[in-house]
């Protein structure tokens, strides 16, 4: 079969559109598995389209995969699991633009209800908070607990992060997180999912959500710094300007 012959005639199905739409699938029926058969059916993709994208997000984790050797022919199963729902809505979001919209409303599936509560109005620091003291809760530990296991901490800054009124550095998170008993990487990757999106990372283009995750991180983290230094200096001005 020649190349030209897998690309379809509908211009509007790029690579990236293609995903997106095998991606709302997989969002609308969390951790039900699928068959090859079943998500043609769903993503009315060719074939050839349809296997590429499964095989690409497999291979990223974002999808898990079976094989049922007890049929002959073997047929493989996909799901996605609820633990990796928040890596599917931040490639999902990635992709999203009016003919993506098209596309899937045309497959008679629904983008909005596969994002969910993904792209709210909330700041990062704020989403970051929430993810970091339900890890904590999770863990079974009390702030004080927690500060006496890591003694670069005190009370006071752990609570302020949790409150989203400071950040810590990327360092402090992954220290947090080891005591938590959880990925760093999942933490930054859901506050980025559940907070407003940073426009300074949205325009570079990021595709890979922990990569995009952790620009978001440090955007926000200079930003922070940066209130902070002109905070410091506003007396200062004010007072140069009365003398």
């Amino acid at each position: 079969m020649k190349i030209t012959e897998w690309v379809s005639k509908d211009k509007r199905l790029s690579w990236t559109r293609k995903g997106g739409i095998v991606l709302v699938a997989f969002l609308e029926r969390v951790t039900v598995e699928h068959n090859v058969a079943r998500l043609a059916e769903l993503a009315c993709l060719a074939h050839v389209d349809l296997l590429n994208q499964l095989r690409r997000f497999t291979k990223a984790r974002v999808l898990g995969r079976r094989t049922d050797l007890d049929v002959v022919p073997a047929e493989d199963h996909f799901w996605l699991s609820t633990e990796r729902v928040d890596r599917a809505r931040a490639l999902l979001q990635q992709a999203d633009d009016a003919d993506l919209r098209e596309l899937v409303a045309e497959r008679g599936l629904d983008i909005d209800r596969a994002l969910g509560d993904f792209s709210t109005q909330q700041p990062y620091a704020v989403a970051l908070g929430k993810a970091l003291r339900d890890a904590r809760i999770a863990s079974g530990s009390s702030q004080a607990e927690i500060a006496e296991k890591a003694p670069t901490l005190s009370n006071t800054e752990l609570s302020a992060f949790e409150n989203g009124h400071a950040l810590p550095t990327l360092i402090t998170l992954a220290e947090l997180a080891h005591i938590y008993k959880v990925d760093a990487d999942e933490l930054i990757v859901r506050a980025a999912c559940h907070s407003k999106p940073d426009k300074q990372v949205l325009a570079l283009r990021v595709a890979e959500p922990t990569f995009r995750a952790v620009l978001t991180h440090q955007f926000a983290v200079r930003r922070v710094r940066e209130l902070a230094r002109q905070k410091a200096q506003s007396p200062k001005a004010a007072t140069s300007k009365n003398s």
